[in-house]
């Protein structure tokens, strides 16, 4: 495999270059393996390498859409505050905290969160007691990588300084991207009536870029992942 090169040149090695060179094809299964990566990934893990997180100073919402949230906090003095892990509700319970004559008021030392939509459709997330300037609250996330973007030139480097992932995970993209591209030309190729032997190549290397996947998944969860 080619150490240290771009991730369409590791699916070259694993599937030939015939379906890596185009970018405009191969970039839309290659976001796709990097976001179904991101969901199998623990928070821990994926919090570990976050970006810088975002800032909520007021009772302003913070946009969530296409972000997955790893973790939420607030500071709970002006002074000496001590940085609080933010518990997720629901919009029934963060509604009632928020009412000051509700025994159910939250309190600093016990911070939440809600992600819910604003009225233009986009999702949102407000934390309670309300943020201020100081009693800041943060939000650690992992941003999906869009349709659009072009990730055949990423390397491990690169997954790791752009994308915010591990870089060890390089190779577990390539099989899935791998994956999602033969599936894709497996099935063209049974709509447009090709020999059945080659269909029957087809889906036993899927089968094996599968199960090699799912191996090398199992460093980073723990588990099985399909």
């Amino acid at each position: 495999m080619a150490d240290g090169g771009t991730i369409a040149l590791r699916i070259t090695d694993l599937i030939g270059s015939e379906y890596s060179t185009n970018a405009a094809y191969a970039g839309d299964f290659i976001n796709a393996a990097i976001n179904e990566i991101a969901d199998l990934l623990p928070d821990k893990l994926l919090l570990k390498h976050s970006k810088t997180p975002g800032v909520l100073e007021s009772n302003s919402e913070w946009l969530v859409e296409d972000r997955k949230i790893l973790q939420v906090t607030r500071i709970d003095a002006d002074s000496g505050g001590i940085e609080r892990a933010c518990q997720e509700v629901n919009r029934g319970d963060f509604s009632s905290a928020g009412d000051s004559s509700s025994i159910y008021s939250v309190t600093n030392f016990t911070p939440i969160y809600h992600e819910d939509t604003n009225n233009a459709g986009a999702a949102t997330l407000k934390i309670l007691p309300v943020p201020t300037a100081v009693q800041k609250g943060k939000i650690w996330y992992f941003s999906y990588v869009a349709d659009s973007a072009d990730t055949t030139g990423i390397t491990a480097a690169t997954l790791n300084t752009t994308y915010y992932l591990p870089s060890t995970i390089i190779h577990a993209v390539a099989l899935k991207s791998s994956v999602n591209l033969l599936s894709s030309y497996m099935s063209n190729s049974i709509q447009d009536d090709e020999d059945t032997e080659i269909v029957q190549m087809l889906t036993a290397q899927v089968a094996s870029l599968q199960g090699q996947y799912e191996q090398e998944m199992t460093r980073f969860v723990g588990e099985k992942a399909e």
